[in-house]
């Protein structure tokens, strides 16, 4: 295909949970350019420490992908990208009509955190601990493909897992977006874990209990979209490890979704494994038109 689309990824300054020494987050970044690569229809560049970063950069590319947490423990108050950053990234959204991505974790947004508001209505979503956000206990995680499809989320499975991810809920959903993904969150997963909440991570529990925390026991959203001015954006919460790139439907899914944020419309169908093609190796596109 040779209309490729350029995808900048800005990331750096991450928890210890996505920087130690047995996961980077520039494991991440690679798993990331990897798997939109090898469909032909990306081309991905990295930035490491994008603070600061101006719209004579930024303005160069289609689409945004946001690694990028801001902190170095779950506890730490996040730095964030600073004025001249946020401004030309909501302008690139917003006025120039281009594409954003919120990947993994990088869609939390504490309030005192001095970041825009703006990005949370352009996410259309709040991700803070004060609203319930908390990680799933860990374990297996049955995702949920929302009806009616969008095209980003056509043909993948109905239902599908994934296992030792962060499973993110507690997550409110503005009006305007459209959520691609849910799991069930059920008081029982909590109750019955050995150890939950994890002491790596703030976790705001009513006096009630558990079964007070927002949306227990409902479907939580895991993947949306949303419209911002001209532009779009993508959220997608799960990602934490390689099994998670593994699965057929995300590999499906997350290029659709980056593509959709940077134009609009949906051509990728997924990798075609018939025949001989059956022995390419993941991410099993090898740039396929």
């Amino acid at each position: 295909m040779s209309d490729r689309l350029d995808v900048l990824i800005l990331s750096g300054h991450m928890t210890r949970e996505h920087d130690n020494e047995f996961r980077s987050f520039r494991q991440h970044n690679q798993w990331i350019t990897t798997l939109l690569e090898d469909t032909g229809r990306f081309r991905v560049r990295v930035v490491e420490d994008p603070r600061g970063l101006g719209a004579a950069v930024i303005d160069k590319y289609d689409v945004v992908i946001v690694v990028f947490e801001g902190r170095d423990g779950y506890f730490d108050k996040a730095v964030g990208f600073g004025a001249e950053t946020d401004a030309a990234l909501l302008r690139f959204v917003h006025d120039e009509g281009k594409g954003i991505v919120w990947f993994h974790g990088s869609a939390a947004q504490e309030d005192d955190w001095g970041h825009p508001d703006e990005y949370n209505i352009m996410r259309g979503s709040r991700m803070t601990v004060a609203g319930g956000l908390r990680p799933r206990p860990w374990g297996e995680a049955q995702l949920d493909t929302v009806e009616p499809r969008h095209p980003i989320t056509e043909g993948i499975s109905a239902r599908w897992t994934v296992t030792g991810d962060d499973i993110l809920t507690g997550v409110e959903i503005l009006d305007g977006a459209q959520v691609l993904l849910t799991t069930f969150d059920d008081l029982e997963s909590y109750e019955n874990a050995p150890m939950w909440p994890m002491s790596h991570y703030p976790v705001a529990i009513p006096e009630e209990g558990l079964a007070a925390l927002p949306g227990m026991n409902t479907d939580q959203p895991i993947a949306w979209i949303n419209e911002y001015g001209e532009g779009r954006s993508f959220t997608i919460t799960i990602g934490h490890d390689i099994d998670t790139f593994r699965r057929i439907e995300f590999i499906r899914m997350f290029p659709r979704g980056v593509e959709w944020a940077a134009t609009g419309e949906v051509t990728l169908t997924g990798p075609d494994r018939r025949g001989e093609r059956r022995f390419l190796p993941w991410p099993y596109y090898n740039r396929e038109g």
